[in-house]
């Protein structure tokens, strides 16, 4: 085994086996470090969608064999589920394996090598940057050290490389415990298929079975048969439990042969107040780089690993890899997905203070449309029209208290756009003030809907 690399990257998930490709593609040496075993590679619990707009914006798409469904769109049911609205937008439903296998292959077919079932242990570092990893195979008393002239953090929510490090560096920084939601979900083959919705992706707002987030139905095939069902609740809230929660409401409900079950942890925040810090990058759920509303984050991720990869190999190229050669990877990822993420964050807290009563109204008055959604989820702007029709019904239906708050939302949802988007700093010595200035912002509009963030992660 070799000890020295161009770039050494924590976790084999989609975006760390994406970054790893577009480096080694590019001639440079990449390790990957991954505690599962080869064959585990791509088993991760999740919903399992993503948009075909973000292979697009890739610029490559996946193998068809590794495509379980495709879908027209996504529905959005209100709590008694008698009301609905469909959000227009292809997309499809992956096999986790079979994209992770793929996407292990890729990388390793430029050059890439695996190091399987190791896990990281210590990290070296000095003012420059990190020197060397320390792995250690998993049953093996042994440990490694692993040197390179930069590094990627793409080991998952709860990440392996960044907690080690300086709390000084930005990239260490320490989120609240509601900034995230818990999943659970189970893939079936059912007793009696599907014969509604096959060619949807379905999400049900309901604050009783998903507090702080919604339940899922997506079909994982043309016949109905199999189905990805689950929930994801709100963290550090109450001690809700997402499977005892799946177990009371939707275990009798959906009944057939259990082909995979699990849970796992889903950050739902704006994204890292920087993805590149020294002569380290972060993707992934490690950099936060998930939808805040709806929880997708494979096309993200991919986005983002694909961003960064990009300029750090550039930075190695040059000679010289640390925050200021990598800086510009930050400024394209906020105006590709970070800025409307950090948007969103205002949405879904706002969203997270709703009540069932709340999106039952909504849904029913039709107060957002799917054209509205589909704009909420891509641009990040709440249009005008839906306060103008929210003014209109409140006359009749006298719902003043959604409608102010709804002004609030707008307001700081532009705000931080406008951070993200006009007033990101051009250079690394000016992100402390701008950290200070986001985070001035956030603690507002956090006072005004009474939202109460609780306690920061230990980690």
């Amino acid at each position: 085994m070799e000890n020295k690399y161009d770039v050494i990257i924590i976790g084999a998930g989609v975006a760390g086996l994406n970054a790893a490709y577009e480096l080694a593609s590019k001639g440079f040496t990449v390790a990957i470090i991954e505690s599962k075993p080869r064959n585990k590679i791509g088993d991760k619990t999740c919903g399992d969608a993503i948009g075909l707009h973000h292979f697009k914006e890739l610029g490559w798409e996946p193998p068809s064999n590794v495509i379980d469904h495709k879908y027209k769109g996504v529905k959005v049911y209100s709590p008694s589920e008698k009301y609905g609205v469909v959000v227009p937008g292809e997309g499809v439903s992956v096999n986790r394996v079979k994209f992770g296998q793929w996407m292990l292959k890729r990388a390793e077919d430029h050059g890439a090598v695996l190091l399987d079932k190791h896990v990281l242990v210590g990290v070296t570092y000095d003012e420059n940057g990190i020197k060397s990893v320390k792995v250690k195979p998993i049953g093996k008393n042994e440990v490694i050290e692993l040197f390179g002239k930069a590094f990627i953090d793409a080991s998952g929510a709860k990440p392996a490389l960044r907690t080690k490090l300086p709390l000084e560096w930005p990239i260490s920084d320490r989120p609240y415990m509601t900034d995230y939601n818990i999943a659970y979900r189970e893939v079936l083959e059912l007793e009696k298929p599907l014969e509604e919705d096959i060619e949807y992706a379905v999400i049900y707002l309901n604050t009783e079975i998903a507090p702080g987030g919604y339940w899922w139905l997506f079909p994982k095939s043309s016949d109905g048969k199999i189905v990805n069902v689950g929930l994801g609740v709100i963290w550090g809230v109450n001690n809700y439990n997402p499977r005892k929660k799946y177990e009371q409401y939707l275990k009798n409900r959906f009944k057939g042969k259990l082909l995979h079950v699990g849970g796992g942890m889903v950050p739902t925040r704006r994204p890292l107040p920087t993805l590149v810090w020294k002569n380290v990058g972060v993707v992934g759920d490690a950099a936060y780089t998930v939808n805040p509303v709806h929880g997708g984050g494979i096309g993200s991720s991919l986005q983002a690993s694909s961003i960064v990869a990009r300029h750090m190999a550039n930075a190695l190229e040059e000679g010289e890899v640390d925050e200021y050669t990598m800086w510009r990877a930050n400024h394209e990822y906020m105006h590709v997905y970070g800025a409307k993420q950090a948007s969103l964050d205002i949405l879904r807290m706002y969203l997270q203070k709703l009540s069932n009563e709340d999106f039952e109204w909504i849904l029913k008055n039709k107060i957002v449309d799917g054209r509205t959604l589909y704009d909420l989820g891509t641009k990040a702007s709440l249009v005008e029209e839906i306060v103008h029709n929210m003014s209109a019904l409140l006359k009749l239906l006298s719902r003043p208290s959604l409608l102010n708050m709804l002004r609030i939302v707008k307001n700081y949802m532009n705000k931080v756009k406008e951070l993200y988007l006009d007033k990101y700093p051009d250079t690394p010595d000016k992100l402390q003030q701008w950290i200070e200035e986001v985070d001035k912002t956030f603690d507002e509009y956090r006072q005004l809907i009474k939202y109460d963030p609780g306690s920061r992660v230990l980690w």
